[in-house]
């Protein structure tokens, strides 16, 4: 059967993938004509030539799960995607350490991602010290992420957000600290989110086998007793100026 026929393979490249109807028939052996026919008998909306003009110029990258898993790990953090259009959207990350926006850089890069200029320094007033902010080109392959995180133009975390290694490390990272109070304990900062998306994340996190519960501050808190359990789940830390969150003080055997 040729491929062009099967009206979930054709919407996936057409809708999903974002693939021009010449790039298809390219795909097929076919003439761009044939495309446009089984579009229309399968009734898959076709798009304006404005769009159409659009993704012919716009930047494309080719996601990885990892990609995908990384990106969902900055975005629980201070990540953020910003919609430059209707059709696509770009990546943005800022912190104290410089050492990390080049590995931010470096990792979008390996992605296929580009960074738009150069990595800005600027002197935060409110903390008193100076800060780094890198952003990516716009790509379209970005914006199916956006209105995952964004459905509505404000940050949510997606029901359907899958924690992996990967995913759980960066938002560590990110937006995590690690408390030698007393025996050692970890905390991820999800002041942002509303409680039900904490709880549903919150659920995700236990389902690893990590303990873990929301503090009075709409924060989860792993404690001392479950630290090394996710510490071994997320891994090494990739960069020299966070690991100091992993360096814990003894583990606690017994619930506190």
């Amino acid at each position: 059967m040729l491929q062009y026929r099967n009206r979930e393979w054709l919407y996936n490249k057409y809708i999903n993938e974002k693939l021009s109807t010449r790039q298809i028939a390219k795909l097929c052996n076919a003439n761009q004509c044939t495309i446009w026919k089984w579009l229309h008998k399968y009734n898959i909306l076709v798009r304006s030539s404005s769009e159409s003009i659009h993704l012919a110029k716009a930047n494309h990258c080719d996601l990885s799960q990892e990609a995908i898993e990384w990106i969902n790990g900055e975005l629980l953090g201070d990540g953020c995607l910003k919609l430059v259009s209707q059709y696509s959207a770009r990546f943005t990350y800022g912190s104290k350490y410089p050492e990390y926006i080049r590995y931010v850089k470096y990792t979008l890069k390996s992605f296929g991602i580009e960074e738009i200029g150069k990595i800005e320094e600027y002197y935060d007033k409110r903390f008193g010290c100076y800060s780094y902010n890198c952003c990516s080109r716009s790509y379209v392959e970005l914006l199916k992420i956006y209105k995952q995180w964004y459905p509505e133009g404000k940050k949510i975390i997606p029901k359907n957000l899958k924690l992996t290694p990967l995913t759980l490390r960066q938002h560590y990272i990110g937006d995590g600290y690690l408390n030698k109070i007393g025996n050692s304990s970890i905390q991820l900062c999800t002041y942002g989110f509303t409680k039900l998306d904490v709880k549903n994340l919150l659920n995700k996190i236990i389902k690893l086998g990590i303990k873990a519960k929301v503090t009075t501050r709409n924060a989860i808190r792993i404690p001392s007793y479950s630290v090394k359990d996710f510490l071994n789940y997320i891994g090494d830390c990739p960069v020299e100026c966070y690991k100091y969150k992993w360096r814990t003080m003894k583990y606690a055997s017994l619930p506190v």
